[in-house]
């Protein structure tokens, strides 16, 4: 974890909302949403990888598409009809892959990190650019659909400015009654998913290192910490000690059984 950064972060004073985007944080991961898109524009006869792919990633749907197509052909326009057929198809295939593929699944801890911030007072809510078809699927999988371990989730087509306009992170504080926007944390894995809390003035910016961003990018974010995974959001403020979360879990089966 790093120290504060130069605006004096103060990390023993905790978020009331902790803002956390769903891919990379909440979900491991976002391959499979480079896949979905590599064969999407293969579909439409035009090959390209993972890296190319990842362009995309962190922006509303149409929005990633047009992107890629900027990147492949930066002397042409996007037409809006091939950008919205290359959309389609990758919601189709993505809705497929939440339901079936076995690497996406919730990051390692997220349900007891959310479980110990609630007992602590600390709000979570999930912002997320997945289309609404991607995202009701993935929430049935992991029985986040009936009992979500966040109080809010807020999709990027729900709102007018999503990411990198601030709309997310607003609706998700209106929707937890959070007035103050240096009282929200936001925690992601991409440069665009920090980007949108540094310009709104978030009190904290929090990456969660997934070895996508190299050192001069991150030191250009300069984000007030860094964590290697998901579950060590819980070591970056000072909290109250809270009872084993585990051992309450394991205490409740005895009962249970």
């Amino acid at each position: 974890m790093t120290a504060p950064d130069a605006a004096g972060t103060n990390l023993t004073h905790c978020p009331k909302l902790v803002v956390m985007d769903l891919l990379g944080t909440l979900v491991e991961h976002d391959r499979a949403v480079r896949g979905a898109l590599a064969a999407a524009f293969q579909a439409h006869g035009e090959t390209i990888d993972e890296d190319v792919a990842s362009i995309a990633i962190g922006f509303p749907g149409l929005v990633g598409v047009e992107r890629i197509l900027r990147w492949l052909h930066p002397s042409e326009s996007p037409h809006s009809d091939s950008v919205q057929s290359i959309h389609d198809l990758a919601v189709k295939e993505l809705v497929r892959l939440v339901k079936y593929a076995d690497g996406i699944q919730p990051s390692h801890g997220v349900e007891r990190l959310c479980r110990i911030w609630h007992a602590m007072g600390i709000q979570v809510a999930v912002t997320t650019t997945l289309h609404g078809d991607v995202v009701k699927p993935l929430l049935r999988r992991f029985g986040w659909d009936e009992s979500p371990p966040f109080s809010a989730l807020v999709l990027s087509e729900e709102v007018e400015r999503p990411t990198p306009g601030p709309d997310m992170i607003l609706e998700s504080m209106r929707r937890c009654g959070v007035g103050v926007v240096h009282e929200v944390a936001k925690a992601a894995s991409r440069a665009i998913g920090l980007a949108d809390a540094k310009n709104l003035g978030c009190g904290w910016t929090v990456l969660v290192d997934d070895g996508t961003l190299t050192t001069d990018q991150i030191a250009a974010l300069g984000p007030s910490a860094i964590v290697d995974q998901t579950e060590d959001l819980l070591d970056i403020w000072t909290l109250p000690k809270p009872l084993d979360m585990a051992l309450d879990d394991e205490i409740a089966k005895v009962i249970r059984g």
